[in-house]
This record gives C-alpha cells, sequence and structure tokens, in this order.
C-alpha cells in the first residue's frame, strides 16, 4: 500500500487572534460605555484632512525608519537601494507590532536581508546598532517629557508615575545592554556559550551550527572594526531617530485637531503621548495591545472631555497600529509573491 502523504500542520497565529481578541474586546467595552451612543456621532464631525495628515505623518516616519537603515548598512559596506531599505523598514515593524515584546522585527528583518545577499552577522550588528539609535532618540525624549510633566503627573496621576519610571529604567538599561555586544571579548563569550550549548545538544550538530556561529561572530564583530570611521554615520542615525520617534509621536495631535480641539498645546501632548509610549513598552503583548487602549484612556482622560475618548481611542489606534499591519501584511504576501516568482525563473534552465 502507498504510504500517504504526510499533510503540513497549520501553524495557529497566536499573535494575530491576540489582536483580534483585542479588537473585540474594545468593541464590546464601547458597547457597555455610556459613551457609546455618541460614538457613531462623534466620527460623523471628524475633520478628514487632519486624518490623512497623520496617515502623511506616518509615512514620513517610515521614510526616516528606510533612510538611517540604509545610511548604517552603507557604513558596513552594504549598499541597498531606498527602496528596499524603506520595505525592510515597514516588514521589520509588522513583525515587531504582531509578536510578544516587538521581538520578531529584527530577526525578521534579517531574514529578508539574507535575500539581498546582506551575512546575517553583519545585519544583526547593524540592525542592533539601528535599534539603540531609535532607543536613544526615545529615551531622551520620554525622560525631558517625564520631567516636564512630573508636577501636573504627581497632583493629578501619581498612580500613572510607577510605570513611567519602570519603562524608562528598562529602556535606559536597553541602551547600555545592547551595545555591550559590540565589545568583542563579549561577544566572543556568548558565541562560545553557543557552541557548547550546540554541542551538548548533539542533534544540533547535524545542522553544522558550530560554523554557522563562527560566521556570524566575525560579521558581527567586523562591525567594530575600524569603528571610529563608523562613529559619525551612528551619531547621525541618533540624530535622525529624534525627529522620526516626533513624528511618530505626533499622530495623535492630528487626532486632536481632527475632534475640533484646535487649542490643545502641541508640546504637551507630544509628552504625553511620549510617556504613555514608554510606560507599556515593556508589556508583553503583541504591539502592547490592551496596554496602549488602557493606557491612552489614563493618560488622555483629562484632554477629550466632550464624550469621546472612546471614539478617540478607536481611531488612534487604528491610525497608528491596525493601519500599519493590514499595510504589512499586504506587503509581506506581496514580496512573497515577488520571490517565489524570481525564484521560479532563475531555476528556469
Amino acid at each position: 500500500m502507498e504510504d500517504k502523504p504526510q499533510q503540513k500542520k497549520r501553524k495557529i497565529p497566536w499573535a494575530l487572534l491576540y489582536i483580534l481578541a483585542t479588537v473585540v474586546a474594545v468593541v464590546l467595552f464601547g458597547v457597555f460605555n455610556r459613551e457609546f451612543g455618541n460614538v457613531f456621532r462623534t466620527f460623523s464631525h471628524l475633520v478628514p484632512g487632519f486624518l490623512f495628515v497623520s496617515v502623511l505623518v506616518t509615512v514620513a516616519y517610515f521614510f526616516f525608519e528606510g533612510g538611517i537603515t540604509r545610511l548604517l548598512m552603507s557604513s558596513q559596506g552594504v549598499h541597498l537601494s531606498f527602496g528596499t531599505c524603506l520595505k525592510i523598514a515597514l516588514l521589520g515593524v509588522y513583525y515587531s507590532y504582531i509578536t510578544p515584546s516587538a521581538t520578531g522585527g529584527q530577526p525578521m528583518q534579517a531574514a529578508y536581508l539574507r535575500r539581498e545577499k546582506v551575512p546575517v552577522g553583519t545585519s544583526t550588528a547593524v540592525l542592533f546598532m539601528k535599534f539603540v539609535c531609535f532607543q536613544c532618540a526615545f529615551f531622551a525624549t520620554a525622560l525631558v517629557s517625564f520631567v516636564g510633566m512630573y508636577p501636573r503627573l504627581y497632583a493629578e496621576h501619581p498612580a500613572l508615575i510607577p510605570f513611567i519610571v519602570v519603562g524608562l529604567v528598562i529602556n535606559g538599561g536597553s541602551i547600555v545592554f545592547f551595545p555591550c555586544l559590540f565589545i568583542k571579548p563579549v561577544l566572543r563569550t556568548l558565541c562560545r556559550m553557543a557552541k557548547w550549548l550546540v554541542r551538548k545538544l548533539r542533534f544540533l550538530e547535524r545542522f553544522h551550527l558550530t560554523d554557522a556561529v563562527d560566521r556570524f561572530e566575525a560579521d558581527f564583530g567586523s562591525y567594530t572594526d575600524n569603528f571610529h570611521q563608523k562613529k559619525g554615520n551612528l551619531v547621525l542615525g541618533i540624530l535622525l531617530s529624534v525627529p522620526q520617534f516626533i513624528l511618530q509621536m505626533s499622530v495623535i495631535y492630528f487626532v486632536f485637531l481632527a475632534f475640533g480641539y484646535h487649542t490643545v498645546n502641541y508640546l504637551e501632548v507630544l509628552a504625553v503621548q511620549s510617556l504613555l509610549q514608554v510606560s507599556v513598552s515593556f508589556m508583553p503583548m503583541p504591539g502592547a495591545s490592551g496596554a496602549q487602549e488602557i493606557g491612552f484612556s489614563a493618560f488622555f482622560q483629562d484632554y477629550f472631555v466632550r464624550d469621546d475618548l472612546y471614539a478617540a481611542v478607536m481611531v488612534w489606534r487604528f491610525f497608528t497600529y491596525y493601519l500599519v499591519v493590514m499595510a504589512g501584511a499586504l506587503l509581506v504576501v506581496g514580496d512573497q509573491l515577488h520571490y517565489s516568482r524570481k525564484k521560479k525563473r532563475e531555476e528556469q534552465p
């Protein structure tokens, strides 16, 4: 008798299911909220022009993401087109949004860069430095915002302060931790531990992981070679990350304008949004779903005073999260189809 071909087990998309569950929970919360009856009336009075501007701001954020990635890649001798770096940027944000604690962004970017013939060690080193650049801008902006807003927070919302402090400590610690990987003795020690683990787990040896770790160490460690020649690009990456982070935090300002709050102070809204971001950044859910919505309600409850807080949460989250997830999913599918066709053409005689 012929053996039946084994069917592949379908992977359960837990991250996407969690995001869907969050959407359902937010909708149910609104149904049982007294503000729900005003939601559709509020939506009908929104100014579409300001919502369109918020989309443009998000697009500008991605242009910075792609440009900084291209800058740091070129410092390593890897020359990619701006379009390719822009695609890598959107894919990185997409996978960060659908994985717990944004852990999937950099690994998937390294996988896609592998298609561009970029060694994994090199791409990982550059992506780590890109992350450090953004974290520096994030931490500095959030710290300045916390100092400026502390008196008001202490007087009106003291319960939010511990979440902000924990977020600052964790994000500040990441700025110290990840650069330590570029210290060659530290990198060498970690690679030796990885090879020791491979030797202990003998079934892994058939994958030639020991050689892979050696190649990774050589490629990753090459970033520190002639590091003084790369300092200028690294500093420029940090400086460019400041307006990039400000753009990301500015989307909420145009949501305010769309809701008719024309007298709101831009710098104050930027500061509050930065504090919201740092207070939920360490949450282990995909895209900090759930925590973002609850945090928004806590931080901005004194600003949306026309029974439109729930509607504001929905609009803000759509333009800062769900729209990016949908665009990223379309890009993943389109890019995979393009890559499959390209591989078929290359395999043909």
